[in-house]
């Protein structure tokens, strides 16, 4: 992480370019050929397993297979105006940044899989809304305004952890 030049864009702009970098190789459907991007999709799918807990798993699965919850990270295609300008040095070092604060605290892993939805996987406010249960009595689990609070407070404490790299919050969000 030392060798990576961190003024060359602030936390907001890093994240960015590690989804775009994510995304940099694609094979069918969409999906990642690139062996880091697919770990950690693996990884962010198994902590939001296991963070349900054994017992919800078979509830899950049901639910997930008749359509009615969905925690799955969606791949999506990088945004027009992100183009990816970073090195595969500087995407392993933008992702140690995330993977080295998880597993210190449920309430900061919540906040990081909010960056993770947000900045990664580029989804837009609404699209960071979960809901369960069937189409006509969906019930909101985690609102937009949950993942604009999470990930403001995940930007905050990587900030807080990483002083080095420049970020100024934006005051609409």
């Amino acid at each position: 992480m030392q060798a990576v030049d961190w003024s060359k864009y602030d936390l907001e702009g890093w994240l960015y370019q590690f989804g775009a970098w994510q995304n940099t190789v694609q094979g069918t459907c969409g999906k990642s050929l690139n062996p880091i991007a697919v770990a950690m999709d693996q990884a962010v799918v198994k902590r939001k397993k296991l963070k349900l807990g054994v017992r919800k798993q078979r509830q899950i699965t049901a639910d997930v297979m008749s359509s009615h919850i969905d925690f799955m990270p969606t791949k999506k295609h990088t945004p027009k105006d992100t183009v990816c300008e970073i090195t595969d040095n500087e995407a392993r070092a933008v992702q140690r940044l995330v993977l080295d604060l998880y597993g210190q605290s449920e309430v900061m892993d919540d906040w990081l899989d909010a960056i993770v939805d947000r900045y990664f996987y580029f989804n837009s406010w609404p699209e960071m809304v979960v809901r369960s249960g069937p189409a006509e009595n969906a019930k909101i689990v985690y609102s937009e305004w949950d993942a604009r609070f999470d990930t403001k407070c995940g930007l905050a404490v990587l900030h807080s952890r990483y002083g080095f790299i420049e970020y100024s919050p934006k005051r609409k969000a």
